[in-house]
């Protein structure tokens, strides 16, 4: 059977069952099955891609499996199958009073069909369905931020969807262009293939391809969260489950990068190869620097995390810039590394928040006193977020530096300046979480269950081994296949 078809058949057979399943925990069982599964088959598709190094398709050319897809679909259906045995814990602890029967059946449906949309845009080949798919994860997820059903969530919830919405507006606007552009110079009706956009674009004018660019860029930035594209992001996240916040900084924030990816792969055989990395480059840094002067300001710890990830998307973006091999690897390396620590401290917080009742950092106190083994998982994944050895996130910041320095000096220096105003923010806002004192709430352990500790483990564990011995080599044709010499 198609590899293509193996790993979308779970999502299907999973939106079906899903939403009939009336048992909370039968339902919650359900869902990791079908998550396991659905990560099972993506190694097996990965592998067979690596080791046949070809590119399979499915649906009329549709559809389209290849190593960078590859690298996305193992990420995403990773972190969604360690969301969905987190979602069991989380679950059991939540005050089940607040939550109506169907609000469970609802959570657990959404998320199958927020990975599927996921899932759709990392296999596509088609650029039109490309933004269908990203279209259905943004809804998927905006559904899934109004579960708690308070003022605050449903204001996010409806900030989310107007900026988002205007953002996904422009990106149809550039998918628009852009097929206009190669169905009048001769490739008709298949101009939303990717391959044949890729093998024709010469025959595109430039003046439409750097519009479409343009549209595309700022449609698609909106959901990676560049600034000045980033206004819904922290409130969406301050607001949402921790479940959420975790595929949705973990997964869906690389779906709409990998979209950006692919158009700068795009238009890099024509006149405009230097004007994506261009923009990559000023977004990236503007972003780099306002989430770091923010995190300075921020005084809830889920806000502290969001503006965490704008500048990871930030350093992301200025590695796509600089555009070299090295430079290359090093933002799948660092993508893969954000991701997994993000998605851990996302549900570490989701642990502090229900024992303590509150985001405000300054009411968090004393977590060694309370629980050592918690406080230790979560100081050593914000270390992990700091880039400090031994990290998977130490190895991709200092290769950054290195790409930087072999590019442009000015680039390095302004990277070491941005990383280093990140660092002292966040020490500075957590350092009192740990060995502070706390005489407004009653002492106590976190509460934890072993499912919610080995999930943060494994992440962990990953990042660890990743920092010892970092897999460049898994990124490596990847990277030339996108243009890095």
């Amino acid at each position: 059977m198609n590899p293509i078809a193996l790993l979308l058949l779970p999502y299907v057979v999973a939106l079906i069952v899903l939403p009939l399943v009336k048992s909370r925990h039968y339902a919650a069982l359900a869902n990791a099955c079908f998550c396991s599964f659905t990560f099972c088959l993506s190694l097996y598709g990965a592998y067979a891609v690596y080791v046949d190094a070809a590119t399979v398709f499915f649906f009329h050319d549709w559809f389209m499996f290849d190593r960078l897809s590859a690298v996305f679909i193992t990420l995403n259906s990773f972190i969604g199958m360690t969301t969905s045995f987190y979602s069991i814990a989380y679950f059991s602890n939540e005050n089940r009073a607040g939550l109506h029967p169907l609000v469970y059946r609802f959570y657990y449906s959404a998320c199958q069909l927020l990975l599927f949309g996921m899932s759709v845009v990392l296999l596509s080949n088609n650029i039109g369905m490309m933004w269908i798919a990203i279209e259905l994860a943004t809804i998927s997820s905006i559904a899934l931020l109004g579960l708690r059903r308070t003022a605050e969530s449903l204001e996010a919830a409806w900030k989310y969807l107007i900026l988002c919405g205007v953002g996904i507006g422009f990106a149809l606007l550039g998918t628009v262009i852009l097929y206009f552009g190669a169905y009048t110079h001769g490739l008709g009706e298949e101009g939303l293939l990717w391959t044949n956009l890729m093998t024709h674009i010469d025959q595109i004018p430039i003046k439409l391809l750097s519009i479409s660019f343009v549209f595309l860029f700022v449609g698609y930035g909106t959901k990676v969260g560049l600034v000045p594209l980033h206004n819904w992001l922290p409130d969406a996240y301050a607001e949402g489950y921790p479940m959420v916040n975790a595929l949705s900084s973990g997964a869906l924030l690389n779906v709409a990068l990998f979209a950006l990816l692919k158009f700068k792969l795009l238009f890099s055989p024509t006149e405009l190869h230097d004007f994506p990395s261009y923009l990559f480059l000023t977004f990236g840094f503007i972003s780099l620097f306002f989430a770091s002067l923010s995190m300075f300001r921020q005084r809830k710890l889920i806000r502290l995390l969001a503006y965490s990830s704008i500048e990871h998307m930030g350093l992301i973006s200025i590695a796509i810039g600089i555009g070299s091999k090295l430079a290359l690897m090093v933002a799948l390396l660092h993508i893969w590394m954000h991701a997994l620590t993000k998605a851990m401290l996302f549900f570490s917080s989701g642990m502090l928040v229900q024992q303590f009742a509150t985001q405000t950092l300054t009411k968090i106190r004393a977590l060694f006193s309370r629980s050592p083994v918690f406080a230790g998982l979560f100081l050593f994944g914000l270390c992990a977020l700091l880039g400090l050895p031994p990290s998977g996130l130490f190895v991709s910041e200092l290769l950054l530096i290195l790409a930087a320095l072999q590019s442009n000096i000015l680039l390095m220096l302004l990277l070491i300046v941005g990383l280093a105003l990140a660092f002292f923010a966040i020490i500075l806002k957590i350092q009192p979480l740990f060995f502070g004192q706390s005489s407004e709430l009653e002492s106590g352990r976190i509460k934890g269950q072993r499912l919610e500790y080995g999930v943060i483990i494994l992440h962990l564990g990953i990042v660890v081994i990743a920092g010892l011995y970092a897999p460049l080599f898994l990124f490596e044709r990847i990277a030339v296949h996108l243009g890095g010499l």
